[in-house]
């Protein structure tokens, strides 16, 4: 009896239309992604400015253009355990401040040296932050408009970078890098206020952790009128908590094959994106185009990405999660082909790169819905967070083959032609990873028990069919 009285939060958010207080969090949540895609392409336009100033080769340039990748993975790495421990809030709110910061530092820099130390440290609070989004926007919404509302949330990102791509190269043209620098850390500080002040914790961690029982009650008033009291009680979805970083779990037995096709694909996606976020504006201008017509051009790669980020969850959640993300890649695949043999016309260049940055970017953010999905809610944050720390490996490998690239004088339709391997590899692991899991219901939120003594499993007398929330992975 007295477990009927208590109060299971996914069913208060499952029951109830989306409220305000939910529908202020996804903004604000889609603000910090906005501000990461702002920061993460910033460089990519001011690269030429910086070889000029500095006096460098585009070999120097390169830990420059790669330290704030690294700075990435390092804060994702770190930064999903932390937020299972202390919570989404309070990672995301710390890692902004401090990127905000770090930005602001970097307008100063006067080497390459110093500048590639900001560069990474901007880097660790961009990577801290975006798997939290992720976990957060996936514990405040409905289980049925998870994966559709991350990836809603994610076109934030190339909404971004796309307004970068229209902004920062007129302002590094007229006024200098250092003042595009200081604009993208006055917008960064806007947001960082925003959130500092308004953004909630997740409900589904403050049940969990038991941590603050007040602010749970207001929080669910807010999504549920009149649903609970200060008394009530509420149900934990987990059993234990853990204490020490529970990145063994990831590979508990139904999780692992999931975990390491999710690694490498996405590793696979990120090699492409930023190669081509940070090097294809240079690429364009050794060809010699213009600074109106390269501005025009990466806009309408991240336009095209912001409308792919914002209608490939639906998608997925209509046609599967996996077979979305194949067929992306092979549409993807086609067009990098055709860039690299088409003739020399701005604006078939121009459609051609619509519809790549729509595909490339929108797997990007399938990859984070269902990774923000496949995950239990003990490990969730860490689970995210390690599958987005990975992939900046990824990223890290993009932009420095990038380098090379440049450095050896190939063109941007030989560098596109290049970008075929890491598509497939992308394709490959989504297709098999559909394929393992066609016929398997993975629990989001069982018991997971990770002691430090020996590796974590998920336990063998779960039933999956009932009592907890199950995601079926399929293809």
């Amino acid at each position: 009896m007295a477990l009927a009285a208590e109060v299971v939060i996914r069913d208060v958010i499952d029951r109830s239309p989306i409220s305000w207080f939910q529908r202020r969090t996804l903004i604000l949540c889609y603000l910090c992604i906005v501000v990461d895609g702002l920061e993460v392409t910033v460089v990519g336009f001011m690269s030429a400015a910086l070889k000029d100033d500095w006096g460098i080769s585009t070999a120097q340039l390169a830990p420059a253009v790669t330290a704030g990748l690294v700075g990435l993975a390092i804060g994702s790495l770190a930064a999903g355990p932390l937020g299972d421990r202390f919570g989404r809030r309070t990672v995301i709110v710390w890692a902004i401040g401090a990127f905000t910061a770090m930005t602001f530092a970097t307008a100063f820099a006067d080497s390459v040296a110093l500048f590639s130390v900001l560069r990474l440290l901007t880097g660790v609070g961009l990577g801290a932050s975006m798997p939290n989004v992720a976990a957060l926007v996936s514990e405040v919404v409905p289980t049925g408009r998870r994966r559709s509302l991350v990836a809603v949330i994610w076109s934030g990102f190339p909404t971004g970078a796309a307004a970068g791509a229209l902004v920062v190269p007129f302002v590094v043209e007229a006024f200098g890098w250092e003042v595009a620098i200081f604009l993208c850390a006055a917008i960064a500080a806007t947001i960082f206020l925003a959130i500092a002040g308004l953004l909630p914790e997740s409900v589904r961690f403050l049940a969990n952790s038991g941590s603050d029982q007040a602010k749970l009650v207001k929080y669910c008033n807010y999504i549920e009128p009149n649903s609970v009291h200060a008394h009530s009680a509420f149900s934990r979805e987990t059993v234990t908590h853990t204490r020490s970083y529970p990145i063994g779990a990831l590979f508990a037995s139904r999780l692992r094959v999931g975990t390491v096709a999710m690694w490498l694909g996405y590793m696979a996606v990120m090699f492409t994106i930023y190669l081509t976020n940070t090097w294809l504006p240079f690429l364009f201008r050794e060809a010699g185009f213009a600074t109106g017509t390269i501005s025009l051009l990466t806009t309408l790669l991240q336009v095209g990405g912001a409308v792919g980020c914002a209608a490939i969850g639906f998608i997925q959640d209509r046609v599967g999660a996996h077979v979305t993300l194949v067929w992306a890649s092979l549409l993807g695949a086609a067009m990098a082909i055709s860039i690299a043999i088409s003739p020399s016309s701005t604006l078939l260049l121009a459609a051609l790169l619509f519809v790549l940055g729509m595909c490339t970017n929108s797997i990007s953010t399938g990859y984070t819905a269902i990774s923000a999905t496949f995950y239990p809610t003990e490990i969730r944050s860490t689970g995210t967070s390690w599958t987005a720390g990975m992939s900046r490996f990824g990223a890290v490998g993009g932009a420095a083959v990038g380098t090379t690239l440049a450095s050896m004088g190939l063109t941007f339709q030989q560098v596109f032609l290049m970008l075929l391997i890491p598509i497939s590899l992308g394709a490959i692991c989504m297709a098999l990873k559909g394929l393992y899991y066609r016929n398997i219901t993975v629990a989001t939120d069982v018991d997971v028990q990770v002691p430090s003594s020996k590796p974590p499993r998920l336990p063998a007398n779960v039933n999956l069919e009932k009592k907890y929330e199950t995601e079926p992975d399929h293809v």
